[in-house]
């Protein structure tokens, strides 16, 4: 196998939660008197750094930032247990540890949440790092991305980084490693293959493709 280390994105990536995200989102929006959005939108639009998601339907002349997030991730939360892990996810994360290779997370996802939501689903084991963000923000993963390979001496040319949105990929490039994102989370196929990058319908086809 080319690759000797596997970093993972968490939301939209590991786990299915992109429609729990509009879910909460819409409760939110409810809550300013604003129109809901659909999953379609969302798929369409939705960016990282979060904010500029926000900036297109909140004028933060108005609008505080953190009260939204904390009002979104309160809703989140509340909805998470309806949330799981992708099956064939699951089954990749397995393969990939039984051939050796070694893994972990670099997510926008919050550190504490992150932690407790791999133990919830029994992954944690499979990893030698979990990164996450303390910024409400979820902003740019590379500069982490950067350290923490560093850290456990991830060799960049055998990395694969494995996402589910379009900065997945800036952070594979600004690590110098390569990059699959996986067109079920929290940007729609159509969005990633227009930004001309590796893109695939679903895990399973990591197993062709890799192993």
């Amino acid at each position: 196998m080319k690759y000797k280390n596997i970093v993972w994105d968490y939301n939209g990536t590991i786990v299915d939660d992109a429609k729990l995200a509009v879910d909460a989102e819409n409760i939110v929006l409810q809550s300013y008197n604003k129109p809901p959005i659909t999953l379609e939108y969302y798929l369409k639009e939705c960016e990282m750094p979060i904010l500029n998601f926000y900036k297109k339907i909140f004028d933060f002349e108005y609008y505080d930032f953190k009260e939204i997030a904390d009002r979104f991730f309160f809703q989140y939360d509340r909805l998470s247990e309806t949330a799981n892990v992708f099956p064939e996810v699951r089954r990749m994360i397995a393969k990939f540890s039984e051939k050796g290779c070694r893994q972990g997370v670099v997510s926008g996802f919050e550190t504490a949440r992150l932690t407790s939501s791999l133990k919830k689903f029994g992954l944690e084991k499979y990893f030698c790092f979990l990164s996450g963000s303390d910024d409400i923000e979820c902003g740019d993963k590379s500069s982490r991305a950067v350290e923490v390979l560093k850290q456990y001496n991830f060799c960049p040319e055998e990395t694969l980084f494995i996402g589910d949105m379009y900065h997945d990929y800036e952070t594979a490039q600004k690590v110098g490693a390569d990059c699959v994102l996986i067109a079920k989370g929290h940007q729609g196929g159509d969005v990633l293959r227009a930004c001309n990058v590796n893109v695939i319908d679903s895990a399973e086809e990591l197993e062709n493709m890799l192993l």
